[in-house]
């Protein structure tokens, strides 16, 4: 589920059954609306203890938050990749010790296996700092 903050505008009525009525509103962001990736970073962060501003300005800093992103600028045993920039040679071993899927470009695994790595003491691994 996504989390939406928004102002209501104005309510309008929808027939849902014949005999059944719902209001609604149309709504008009105010904030910037999360985005299930921003979700997936929140719920890593509070799964492992962390804070998650600090590990939502970790995943902005590496990719822009971007899980397809790739930086071929730089190779070391693959190159960084997907949302939180693990090394894609590398990453199949991380995922698989904190039981994650290894595909590097699965938001949901590799912000989890980053947010467990840092649990565990490992934040030096990124060169965006947590």
């Amino acid at each position: 589920d996504t989390i939406q903050q928004a102002e209501i505008v104005a309510p309008e009525q929808v027939t849902i059954l014949e005999s059944e009525t719902l209001t609604i509103a149309s709504t008009q962001a105010t904030e910037p609306i999360y985005t299930d990736i921003e979700q997936i970073i929140y719920d890593a962060a509070n799964k492992y203890g962390l804070d998650g501003d600090r590990l939502y300005s970790m995943a902005y800093c590496e990719s822009t938050l971007n899980d397809k992103a790739v930086n071929y600028g730089y190779y070391e045993n693959g190159y960084p990749s997907g949302i939180m920039q693990h090394l894609s040679g590398y990453y199949p071993a991380r995922a698989l010790k904190y039981g994650y899927s290894t595909d590097v470009f699965d938001a949901y695994s590799n912000v989890n296996v980053t947010a467990a790595m840092i649990a565990d003491g490992q934040a030096s691994q990124w060169a965006c700092k947590y």
